[in-house]
């Protein structure tokens, strides 16, 4: 899994190979907490995201280089495709991410 972020001006690529087991049980925690408030998205919702993404990259950066470092029009998406990445891990995914009807 890959992560890219501007620090310092420049782009710089985060790699991690081995997630650990532990990661997906913090996943799992966060995707429960999440779903006990819907659609209801707020500052302590996003910094708790932000803190597992570094956790999944092993804390190769910090949190506000990755706050700093992702773009304001996507950074959502990119957090979102890190933490179903390690869901699917698993075998699961997010209720956003599943489509209705099928």
């Amino acid at each position: 899994m890959q992560i890219k972020l501007r620090i310092d001006g420049q782009e710089k690529t985060f790699t991690n190979d081995f997630v650990k087991a532990r990661i997906f049980r913090n996943a799992l925690k966060l995707n429960e907490e999440m779903n006990k408030k819907g659609n209801e998205i707020t500052v302590e919702t996003f910094d708790e995201m932000m803190c597992f993404v570094a956790n999944v990259f092993d804390n190769q950066f910090t949190v506000d280089e990755l706050w700093d470092g992702l773009e304001g029009g996507n950074f959502q998406d990119e957090v979102m495709r890190v933490f179903n990445n390690v869901l699917n891990m698993g075998g699961l995914t997010t209720a956003s991410t599943t489509t209705e009807g099928k």
